[in-house]
């Protein structure tokens, strides 16, 4: 393909343009892609802060029957009730400023109904062996808590299906928090959602919690890399096939 503008002569090859043409797209794709990840993590924020705004609530069996699990999600609660403590979940590969531990889920029995859900108490470090248990503390009085109602974390992909592995009598060590599997584990009946134990609350481990939404910079950061990506590449692609008709006959 040869194209001739005034004295400039623009005459690309097949392949080269292909190259260019499918990075181009794909760095573009990339962009619109991490604005719409920023997009999304704005619009969790600010229903993060209107939930918030609420006040919190008291999770009881009334509230349970009334509120939908959608109109519940970032809602602080406060509950009364008992941790069954014959159930540590421990969620592997969680790292804090760059130490491996766990999160530590505990099922709360909700005072006054036969509903329980599941808590995240925070974060614990693995210790020098992966094959023993971090030491838990135990509460085993009626307790009440503080806290943010979320859905069940989601992980990145198995490459195969991972039983709870058992670190002693009452801890167990699982791959990704699976409502049904843990309903299977203890016998319970669990709530579809968890709550993630305040940081000013008792009963509970390292909690530095980070609000949702809060990586819209990061994503907006990303999307400004990829469009730079994608402009550099089509300013190099024009520089590498536009040159002048002159310097063509000189070398011709």
């Amino acid at each position: 393909m040869k194209l001739i503008i005034g004295k400039l002569c623009f005459s690309p090859r097949l392949l080269t343009s292909l190259l260019a043409l499918v990075f181009f797209c794909l760095f573009v794709f990339l962009g619109f892609w991490q604005l719409d990840r920023a997009e999304y993590k704005r619009t969790l924020f600010a229903e993060f802060e209107t939930r918030q705004s609420n006040g919190a609530i008291s999770l009881d069996q009334d509230k349970i029957k009334q509120l939908k699990k959608e109109d519940m999600l970032w809602q602080s609660v406060n509950i009364t009730g008992q941790f069954l403590e014959q159930y540590q979940i421990l969620l592997d590969n969680q790292v804090e400023q760059g130490q491996a531990g766990y999160y530590v889920y505990t099922p709360f029995k909700i005072e006054g109904s036969e509903q329980v859900v599941l808590i995240n108490r925070g974060w614990l470090p693995i210790g020098n062996n992966r094959q023993t248990s971090p030491e838990i503390v135990t509460t085993n009085n009626i307790v009440d808590i503080t806290g943010v109602i979320k859905n069940v974390p989601k992980t990145g992909m198995l490459l195969k299906e991972a039983l709870p592995e058992t670190l002693g009598d009452t801890v167990y060590r699982v791959q990704r928090i699976n409502i049904e599997e843990l309903q299977n584990l203890t016998g319970t009946s669990l709530l579809p959602y968890i709550v993630r134990l305040s940081a000013d609350s008792g009963h509970g481990y390292r909690r530095q919690w980070h609000a949702p939404g809060s990586g819209e910079s990061r994503h907006l950061g990303y999307a400004f890399q990829w469009f730079a990506f994608a402009t550099v590449l089509l300013v190099i692609y024009l520089l590498l096939n536009v040159k002048k008709i002159k310097q063509d006959r000189e070398h011709g």
